[in-house]
């Protein structure tokens, strides 16, 4: 039996009710019957991606799979792990913790995120490097597609080469495809030892003196380096700023794997640091989570950008000109960076002049999350299509023929 909540979420999409359901057969129920009277559907999870993309304006149904939270298989000699789409990431990391293991892609995450919803829509993330991110764990996925077709696609071993990855259509297309009812996902040995190493350094050092000597150090351990600047730092490592003058810029070393050899990285970036001239944080609070809580938090709009590692010094300087006063840091070797708005400074002229600058240089600028009140257009949101946008769309009209699912808020017509 399907329950409508009473409860409505308060957010901005144009839900009238919300309906909850408790299996895939519940979920092709609800969408045939939507597709049927042209009814449009918003996925609902924990609330924490509200104002992600771009605004509906089709009021419609939420539909939520909170319910779907159950772990279906978990083999930790196998390293796979099967789970539906309502489930926590608390969850998740309590059963695998037992046996210790991880998923990288989840480490770090608000407990109450379901997975489903990271899956449709993600965003960059520590780790991303050395492990890849969450949807390179996907072995297998179900979903329901907005005619209410159930597809199985992937499997769920580790070593499945065959056929086309089709399941790579649906996660990260923000549930305007089809909803995902299912995953498996592969699992991995927790490390023995995750700790961060910060330091600081002149803009003038990061911008023409930083990645070579980082590249040419041995650092099996090395998960990821966070570029942050000043607006980042906690109080007590605000004399870092006075120390170096207001040009300057910190990097933070995510260092993961066994007490050995992350005390022999530690050691051996502390005595590089001496040589470079940066200066090490004893004791930071600069850490994956201290920086993503802006994005997971709510509240301030976030931008997303993505370019090059060698790009990192370019994209920083053009954000430090146009944004003033928010908040920005980087992923060094995946080249993405994440721009928190906490002087109020998003506006539609300022966020094209910052597309306009970087496009030029080869990067792209999506708004993930919009200004509180604000209606921007997809344009605004998105930016210019990319030429091979067309065959995304027809992927949409074949999945969601009646244009049912989440209309509006991703890229599609």
């Amino acid at each position: 039996m399907i329950s409508i909540s009473k409860d409505l979420p308060q957010n901005w999409l144009p839900i009238e009710a919300l309906q909850e359901v408790g299996t895939p057969q519940e979920v092709r129920q609800v969408l045939r019957e939507a597709a049927r009277r042209g009814k449009a559907i918003y996925t609902v999870g924990s609330g924490f991606r509200a104002r992600w993309g771009s605004r509906p304006e089709k009021s419609g149904l939420g539909i939520s799979c909170a319910s779907m939270n159950r772990i279906i298989d978990y083999e930790p000699t196998e390293l796979t792990l099967t789970a539906e789409a309502g489930i926590t990431v608390a969850q998740l990391e309590a059963t695998l913790s037992a046996s210790r293991q991880w998923i990288p892609g989840l480490s770090g995450l608000p407990g109450e995120v379901q997975l489903g919803g990271l899956l449709a829509s993600p965003w960059p993330r520590s780790r991303d490097w050395r492990w890849g991110r969450l949807a390179e764990a996907v072995l297998g996925l179900e979903v329901v597609t907005g005619e209410g077709t159930h597809l199985v696609l992937g499997g769920s071993v580790v070593k499945n080469a065959a056929g086309y990855r089709l399941l790579r259509l649906f996660l990260g297309s923000w549930g305007s495809l089809a909803i995902i009812t299912r995953a498996t996902l592969m699992t991995r040995p927790q490390p023995e030892v995750s700790e961060f190493l910060t330091v600081g350094m002149r803009r003038a050092i990061f911008c023409d003196a930083f990645l070579q000597p980082l590249a040419d150090l041995p650092l099996p351990c090395l998960s990821d380096v966070m570029i942050f600047d000043q607006s980042c730092l906690t109080d007590s490592d605000l004399h870092l700023a006075e120390e170096l003058g207001r040009r300057w810029v910190g990097a933070t070393f995510l260092l993961e794997g066994d007490r050995l050899e992350v005390d022999l990285a530690k050691d051996a970036l502390t005595s590089l640091a001496g040589q470079q001239g940066w200066k090490v944080l004893a004791a930071s609070a600069v850490s994956d989570q201290a920086l993503e809580s802006e994005v997971v938090a709510g509240g301030h709009a976030v931008c997303e950008i993505g370019g090059l590692p060698a790009q990192m010094p370019m994209i920083t300087a053009h954000i430090q000109e146009v944004f003033t006063g928010a908040r920005w840091w980087g992923y060094l070797f995946s080249g993405q960076v994440l721009l928190v708005d906490a002087a109020d400074e998003f506006t539609v002229e300022k966020v094209q002049a910052l597309r306009t600058k970087l496009e030029e240089k080869g990067a792209r600028v999506v708004i993930l999350r919009t200004p509180d009140g604000a209606d921007w257009p997809s344009s605004v949101v998105w930016g210019s299509p990319h030429p091979r946008h067309v065959y995304a769309q027809r992927w949409k009209d074949i999945c969601d023929p009646a244009h049912i699912l989440n209309p509006g808020r991703y890229i599609f017509a």
